[in-house]
């Protein structure tokens, strides 16, 4: 009798087993956004390791271990990786930064921080991920906009205004510190008035406010920075006249040579 029930037993398993495995793909199928497999492309391998090995260098920097050296050349081969495999598709990055799993979100980000690819549509996206309350996804949108060769004129004027007023909402400081970058990317009126605020505002603290402004406005040109330094000159408090003095010059020496 024991014989017979462990049968059962068995084939009542085994049965079950057949359920839930056809359960489970039909899930896979009929829930996962990738049908394509894009997961599997050696774009979005790279892209995802890369984001391991950047969390895993931040991660042994904290704990002061001492091989920021190693952790970064190990990110920058996988970066050639990423750089020698086929390119996503502009709709494989959409699908994915779309996508409801934050993960693949994230690797997608990852992607475009290292390549991207630039049309109005991933402008858009980007700059709602300006706004995600996760710090690294921020980042990541602030490195790809970065490497953008060119804004569309047309847009450039409200592009300027959305990113001011994040910079203005923004409480992450760290961040909005990294945001003023862009700002270069779409000179215009307004952006120079609100750098030129930046660099009005006295004390020690707001020197972390203060030259981020001033480099965005050099890298804007000097029709753009002329105006602020001449306003600076004028209004500024003798401190701010020498700071912003000081500025030119290590420009000059440091950041002019490397451009050379």
């Amino acid at each position: 009798m024991s014989f017979m029930f462990s049968m059962f037993r068995q084939r009542n398993n085994k049965i079950w087993y057949v359920i839930w495995l056809v359960i489970g793909t039909s899930f896979v199928v009929s829930g996962c956004p990738f049908k394509s497999g894009v997961e599997g492309k050696a774009w979005f391998q790279s892209a995802l390791k890369y984001d391991q090995a950047r969390s895993k260098m931040f991660a042994n920097d904290a704990a002061k271990k001492g091989t920021a050296i190693q952790d970064f050349t190990r990110m920058c081969k996988i970066k050639q990786k990423f750089l020698r495999a086929k390119q996503p598709t502009e709709t494989e990055i959409i699908s994915v930064l779309r996508s409801p799993n934050i993960r693949f979100q994230r690797v997608g980000l990852a992607a475009m921080s290292l390549k991207p690819i630039e049309t109005d549509q991933l402008i858009e996206i980007l700059f709602e991920f300006l706004q995600n309350t996760d710090r690294e996804f921020k980042l990541y949108a602030i490195y790809s906009l970065e490497k953008f060769t060119l804004f569309p004129e047309s847009k450039k004027d409200s592009l300027g205004k959305r990113l001011i007023k994040i910079i203005k909402d923004e409480k992450d400081k760290g961040v909005s510190i990294e945001e003023f970058s862009l700002l270069a990317k779409v000179p215009s009126k307004e952006t120079v008035l609100f750098l030129t605020e930046q660099l009005m505002k006295e004390g020690k603290e707001n020197f972390i406010f203060r030259y981020p402004a001033f480099r965005a406005l050099k890298e804007m040109g000097d029709s753009y920075y002329n105006k602020a330094a001449e306003y600076v000159n004028e209004h500024g408090s003798p401190e701010l006249k020498k700071e912003l003095l000081e500025s030119e010059k290590f420009w000059e020496k440091n950041i002019n040579n490397e451009k050379k």
